[in-house]
């Protein structure tokens, strides 16, 4: 082979940064180009009117993003890989956004051919209506078509004739068919009916219907909605409110994260300044809500509406989540006990509170012995990745490696995976993964439910190809780590790489279906299950830490982090580390 024309072959550019890789992978051009489309955007800065010469500039982009993507090595890997595959669809939508914002109606109009021409033309279409720079473009007859096709294909599942706005009180029928629509996607979508036998879904809507249209509110309706969706039992399947004034009746809560511990309710975060003044601080428990006892209020008032694959994920969303939430204006009356047995009272706005501390997605020190401490808090964005990468010099002069993922919800999963990739040379299996087929043919001839294999990760997600990471690694879990972050686990478990240390994880993943429900109401159904790459489930039940480890609540209320300490134990580090500050008297 000439020299020049194989390097040509496995080299990739990312922006100035060049990484060799003995030949191309089909995750490594799906990065590249989604990096160009980011790229692209930066260089607009986020303003509604960009200069003419950013625009420019992220045309040039994005045009050599799709000439990359036409290279024939790129084509061969597309074909096996639909993500990469559509990489075209999405670059030519970004792309005839530049054109139209540039003034180049006609370059846009024939951009916009191919992504309205495919599978996800619904979708263009949907971001065509609500963007402003498409509105000449809108009018091309050469569109029409293709944009009548298009909307006339989404009316079929997401007609706005049951997307209806908010009011204090939406209608019966308003409300019936806000549950017939619920009870119609989870019947033809939902991933696990297997896992609830003794639930007749027909039968559940009969007697729901009773309880719909007694609701005097658009607020109890959209309780009864999340009791009905409760009964599903999955962490990704649930109700929520999507309409503003409709969040504000039903969901705002003052900065307070408490968190179960030993059957105890803890202050874990206070992310207010003002409210850390006042005395309430992480390690004080909360022994009452507006004069009920914390079960007591739990159990009455949010357990009912939690939709949980897990004991500890229906735990984790009625304590940490949603323990507090309510009305906007109703404040809520806490007594909490100090660990001296101290108790007092306080009566909390939900709202109002200002300079609200964030949550990083990303913290690393040294603990004794060497041991690099890394906590990776979510993967909803870059930040715990690009924090990773920029620490990673140091971590990797360390002598061990704890990852925490205790309090990650989830996001991204590749954002994980990539950080997993520094801890190998060699591709990771991310899973198996299917879903229901459903064909009304195979259903008039009397067959069951079929599933089939989708996305299968078995090909494998690559390692970082630059910097490798040696030393023992351990991971440690809860019953928060949840979603995206225990597909990391399940990556990191699969690779026979280190130790998971802690508590099962809350048991859920999945591809949830989004869609509109009457009165301002959103939900979602989990449409795919998800396994380890072996086909071992793991939904409902958790990635099962190696080495069990159940904080107690003297123990958590007096800084000790029992958890981190088991990890050090296993890495062979005897020094006791306390974690966090003590609760003042």
């Amino acid at each position: 082979m000439n020299y020049l024309l194989g390097l040509l072959t496995i080299i990739i550019c990312l922006g100035s940064t060049v990484f060799a890789q003995s030949a191309l992978t089909s995750t490594q051009a799906y990065e590249y180009l989604q990096n160009e489309r980011g790229r692209a955007r930066k260089t607009q800065a986020g303003a509604d009117k960009p200069p003419m010469d950013s625009l420019k500039k992220a045309e040039q982009i994005l045009q050599a993003a799709l000439t990359y993507y036409h290279r024939p090595d790129v084509q061969e890997l597309a074909k096996g890989d639909e993500s990469l595959f559509y990489r075209k669809s999405d670059i030519s939508f970004d792309l005839a956004r530049i054109q139209a914002k540039l003034g180049n109606t006609e370059a846009a109009v024939q951009t916009l051919i191919y992504p309205l021409s495919g599978k996800f033309a619904p979708a263009y279409a949907g971001y065509m209506d609500e963007l402003a720079e498409f509105t000449s473009v809108r009018q091309s007859p050469i569109l029409a078509p293709l944009l009548a096709k298009a909307h006339a294909s989404e009316r079929l599942f997401n007609s706005t004739a049951l997307k209806t706005p908010y009011k204090p009180n939406i209608s019966e029928d308003e409300k019936v068919a806000g549950l017939s629509k619920l009870w119609s996607e989870a019947k033809y979508n939902f991933a696990y009916f297997d896992h609830i036998p003794d639930v007749d879904w027909d039968k559940l809507y009969l007697d729901y219907l009773p309880k719909i249209r007694a609701s005097r509110s658009t607020v109890e309706y959209m309780r009864v909605l999340q009791s009905f969706c409760a009964q599903l039992h999955d962490g990704h399947t649930d109700v929520w409110a999507n309409d503003l004034t409709l969040v504000d009746s039903t969901s705002r809560q003052p900065p307070i994260w408490p968190v179960l511990v030993d059957n105890k309710v803890l202050v874990q975060e206070v992310r207010s300044d003002s409210l850390e003044k006042t005395g309430i601080r992480p390690m004080l428990e909360i022994v009452s809500i507006d004069g009920l006892p914390v079960h007591e209020y739990a159990d009455r008032f949010v357990r009912p509406y939690q939709s949980g694959s897990t004991p500890q994920n229906v735990n984790v969303a009625t304590y940490t989540y949603r323990l507090l939430r309510g009305p906007k204006d109703k404040p809520v009356a806490i007594t909490f006990r100090e660990p001296s047995g101290k108790t007092f009272s306080r009566l909390l706005p939900r709202t109002g509170y200002s300079k609200l501390k964030p949550s990083p997605a990303f913290n690393f020190r040294i603990l004794p012995g060497n041991v690099a401490y890394v906590q990776l808090n979510n993967f909803e964005n870059d930040q715990a990745l690009n924090g990773f990468k920029a620490a990673f010099d140091s971590i990797a002069t360390t002598n061990a490696l704890i990852l925490d993922v205790r309090l990650n919800g989830g996001g991204d999963s590749g954002y994980g995976w990539n950080v997993l990739g520094y801890l190998t040379d060699k591709p990771m299996q991310t899973g198996s993964y299917s879903s229901r087929l459903y064909s009304p043919l195979r259903r008039a001839r009397g067959e069951t439910i079929v599933f089939e294999p989708v996305e299968s990760g078995n090909g494998g997600w690559p390692a970082n190809g630059q910097k490798l990471y040696t030393k023992p690694v351990v991971v440690l879990t809860s019953g928060r780590t949840f979603s995206a972050a225990e597909d990391f686990a399940v990556v990191f478990d699969a690779m026979k790489r280190g130790t998971i240390i802690g508590e099962p994880t809350g048991g859920s993943t999945g591809q949830p279906l989004v869609f509109s429900l009457p009165g301002g109401v959103m939900a979602r159904v989990c449409t795919k299950r998800d396994m380890y790459p072996d086909g071992t489930e793991w939904n409902a039940k958790g990635i099962q830490p190696a080495v069990f480890v159940k904080p107690i609540a003297s123990d958590w209320q007096s800084g000790r982090d029992t958890v981190l300490e088991a990890a050090l134990n296993h890495l062979g580090v005897k020094e006791p580390v306390v974690t966090k500050k003590k609760s003042k008297k």
